[in-house]
């Protein structure tokens, strides 16, 4: 592939993580109540799914520990995270969502999606199902690398 086609996939890359970020995922939800933001819920949402190290949950959100401490240490003190001692290495510390962090998580969710259909509803038929057709290619095609 021409180096001209990778920069164009590229800056388009960016782009559409930029709108989506700014338009569609903008938040005004109840983050606020708890002074948690998009990178709490990312936390959560990782932790939903099984538990991490800080290890692998900084590798997964592209963060350094000292900058995902905060975050979990926040979590933690809201009682939304849990820290599990590891039964076999004392060094190693496992992230757990708590069940209250599982309601949170899911109700944050629901507001989103919510959230993320009024948005929608401006479109037409058509152009929902273009971006439809689109993002099912582009998680098919980013499944691939």
């Amino acid at each position: 592939m021409a180096e001209v086609d990778i920069d164009r996939i590229l800056e388009n890359m960016f782009n559409i993580m930029l709108v989506i970020h700014k338009k569609i995922l903008r938040m005004d939800l109840e983050l606020e109540t708890d002074n948690l933001n998009r990178l709490h819920m990312a936390v959560m949402g990782l932790l939903n799914t099984s538990n991490m190290t800080m290890t692998e949950l900084a590798k997964a959100l592209m963060m350094t520990k000292p900058q995902l401490t905060h975050l979990v240490e926040r979590l933690v003190i809201l009682g939304l995270v849990k820290r599990l001692p590891d039964e076999t290495d004392r060094r190693v510390i496992h992230l757990t969502l708590t069940s209250n962090g599982r309601v949170k998580f899911k109700g944050l969710r629901k507001k989103l999606k919510e959230n993320i259909k009024q948005k929608l509803v401006s479109l037409t038929p058509e152009e929902l199902g273009q971006l439809a057709a689109t993002l099912e290619a582009l998680r098919n095609t980013v499944g691939k690398l």
